[in-house]
């Protein structure tokens, strides 16, 4: 057992090594001048009627911990499975979905509804004043990547299984409501975030298949 797990140790890095570097990058975008925003009615909706102690340190939990969750226990669940192919497929399409996401934030920066409309509360300022702290690129609301990689990670969970399936999916569906009620993102941030998602499945996937094959397995060789 732990050779196998010393075995899985280095993908697993590689992985964390990926999420990191791509964290890094948009912090080096410049501020907009003028940035873009959406309407945000259903935010606003939203902290009307949920609002309160218990509701929002509730949100604020499922919006940190559900999408580090679905980042990583997606890496960590395709290689304990043994499915070398699948953690391949994963890495790269989630490395891709980033650098387009990127790129948009820095050609359509948006501002948050939290930041953007008046009357949206910044719970997570208010409760631990961590808002920006934290935020790679506060003007990079639209396309959600939270929407996007909760996406990536049940598509290739529910490979692994009903189980898998049930629990990423019903921990995307509340990740992508957290970022609503939070104020982080607006319900077009999220759809084109979906977007986004499968955009990069089928261009790695399908039109640059062979592409991908040729690419090496992180942590694994060719």
């Amino acid at each position: 057992m732990r050779k196998r797990v010393r075995g899985l140790t280095t993908p697993f890095l590689l992985f964390l090594l990926l999420t990191l570097v791509l964290d890094a990058l948009p912090r080096a975008f410049p501020a907009p001048s003028s940035p873009h925003s959406f309407g945000g009615e259903e935010v606003l909706f939203l902290q009307e009627h949920l609002s309160g102690e218990l509701s929002d340190r509730w949100w604020v939990a499922v919006y940190s911990f559900g999408y580090l969750f679905l980042i990583y226990a997606t890496a960590l669940l395709l290689l304990f499975a043994g499915d070398s192919r699948s953690f391949k497929e994963y890495f790269w399409v989630f490395g891709l979905c980033q650098l387009l996401g990127f790129a948009t934030w820095l050609l359509f920066p948006v501002s948050p509804p939290r930041m953007a409309v008046s009357g949206v509360r910044e719970v997570r300022r208010e409760l631990f004043g961590v808002t920006e702290r934290f935020n790679a690129f506060p003007w990079g609301a639209f396309p959600s990547l939270h929407a996007a990689n909760g996406l990536l990670a049940l598509f290739f969970a529910r490979r692994q299984g009903r189980a898998p399936a049930f629990v990423w999916g019903l921990s995307w569906l509340l990740l992508m409501f957290s970022t609503l009620y939070l104020g982080e993102h607006y319900w077009q941030d999220l759809a084109a975030g979906c977007l986004y998602a499968l955009l990069s499945l089928f261009l790695l996937l399908r039109v640059f298949r062979r592409g991908l094959e040729a690419l090496p397995t992180p942590g694994f060789g060719a």
